[in-house]
């Protein structure tokens, strides 16, 4: 008799998940879940969605054809971070039925992707390590790369992101040490806290069409902060839909469980197989992850730091590159403020950039986000091939 899906222990990893695993090192990737998305053209809703949905930045330079055509770029183009819509980077094959947790990516970016562009993407594991502490007793890191490329065969931006597998609660090895933040249950905040965040929302300063010179950047500046929260279902689900691929709805997901099975979670109280993303809008999901409760995509944060720089550079500042590595959830109800300052200037090739540090914190005090950022900025003086 076939054990109910509800009953079944969750897996464990093992040795032999490890080896399989590893034995993938270097081979490039089916990508086919992010398929038609190889198979189009970046439309403006595209890119505008994007921008608007899923980072809430309304800045012009995403979304405004007209803006776009007097900028620095003479169109628009798409933010640092966009190509996650293309492919997730999301690298972790092998380790069937074990909960992936984005950890991070590195970003090296090239060229800007503009309406009309046709992206591919490539993707091979690069390396398997195993780890342990404070919150999974056995844990697996995958590390990934992922090139995109344009219509004309050009690198666009290269990705390097770490995935974080580990096993559910059900097998009695998932993750712990949230325990009291599930019984405290979600942030209460005051009308007058929500007044705070309500007028930093409405004091966001970005730099928009002025040029930030390199030579009037100081070391040990200090960005203007970026307000995210409090977090909610509404804003969760609005980045699914500012995606350009997400997960199969009805008909498609039961047809994805059928290819992948050992993915699926049965929710105990309803009997309902769902795709275990549904922790980040469902608490009782969230827990059997091991999370204290519905919690964001980790690429939202990513976005938001992005968001910061592309808002102090200003339309002519390029982000060449951007590192952003997760640290704790960031759960429903939740806040965010974004910041940052800058540690290093340097001059390449004759032209100028800054190097920024960057991170999240939220309400608790907590770090949730950390972050690099590599920034070409115009110059009066360098002579470079700007």
């Amino acid at each position: 008799m076939t054990t109910p899906p509800t009953q079944r222990r969750a897996a464990d990893i093992t040795d032999e998940m490890l080896e399989h695993a590893r034995s993938l090192i270097g081979v490039w990737l089916r990508r086919d879940v992010h398929w038609p998305s190889y198979a189009e053209d970046i439309a403006p809703i595209d890119i505008r969605r994007w921008a608007m949905y899923s980072i809430g930045d309304d800045n012009p330079l995403w979304s405004d054809e007209e803006y776009g055509r007097r900028s620095y770029w003479g169109s628009v183009i798409a933010p640092p971070t966009f190509l996650y819509t293309v492919d997730s980077t999301i690298v972790a094959p092998g380790l069937r039925g074990i909960q992936w947790i984005y950890g991070g990516t590195r970003w090296r970016n090239f060229l800007p992707v503009r309406v009309g562009d046709r992206i591919t993407a490539r993707a091979r594991l690069t390396d398997v390590v195993e780890r342990s502490g404070s919150r999974a007793r056995r844990l697996v890191v995958q590390t990934g790369e992922v090139l995109y490329h344009n219509q004309r065969g050009e690198l666009v931006s290269r990705a390097e992101a770490d995935v974080l597998r580990i096993p559910r609660k059900a097998s009695g090895k998932g993750m712990v040490g949230f325990e009291q933040r599930q019984a405290d249950g979600r942030w209460k905040w005051t009308p007058e806290q929500i007044e705070e965040i309500r007028k930093a929302y409405l004091a966001e300063e970005r730099r928009g069409a002025e040029p930030r010179y390199w030579d009037d950047v100081t070391v040990g500046q200090v960005l203007p902060t970026v307000v995210k929260g409090p977090l909610t279902l509404v804003d969760i689900m609005a980045f699914y839909v500012g995606r350009r691929n997400t997960y199969p709805p009805l008909k498609l997901a039961f047809q994805e469980r059928e290819r992948h099975p050992a993915n699926v979670y049965v929710s105990p109280s309803t009997g309902i197989p769902v795709h275990p993303a549904a922790g980040h809008f469902d608490d009782e999901i969230a827990h059997e992850i091991g999370m204290p409760g519905a919690y964001d995509q980790g690429w939202m944060r990513a976005n938001w730091i992005g968001h910061l720089v592309t808002n102090w550079c200003g339309d002519s500042g390029w982000v060449a590159e951007l590192d952003v590595r997760l640290h704790q959830p960031n759960l429903v109800g939740d806040t965010t403020w974004c910041a940052g300052e800058v540690k290093a200037k340097s001059e390449v090739d004759g032209e100028g950039y800054v190097e920024i540090e960057c991170w999240g914190e939220t309400q608790r005090g907590e770090r949730n986000v950390t972050g690099r950022a590599l920034v070409r900025l115009p110059s009066r003086t360098l002579r470079g091939p700007r």
